[in-house]
């Protein structure tokens, strides 16, 4: 895996009922500051860091978006 990179971002959401949001109510549209990370992993690890990933995230769901990259010497 190589270094995260974070980026300074805003998100946004609104919390279902039912849910227990880290940040904001239910039915109310938050905006908050928050930090993306990027980072790249082997493709037999995939799983793993998706799981680390949610273990320390203080989200319900956080996005995950998992893209392949090919040609870069890590497929």
């Amino acid at each position: 895996m190589t270094a995260a990179c974070p980026s300074a971002v805003t998100g946004c959401w609104r919390p279902l009922e039912g849910s227990q949001p880290y940040v904001g109510a239910w039915g109310n549209i938050s905006m908050e500051p928050e930090l993306k990370v990027e980072l790249t992993c082997l493709r037999e690890r995939v799983k793993e860091t998706v799981a680390a990933v949610k273990e320390v995230h203080p989200y319900e769901e956080p996005v995950i978006n998992v893209i392949p990259l090919f040609m870069t010497g890590m497929d």
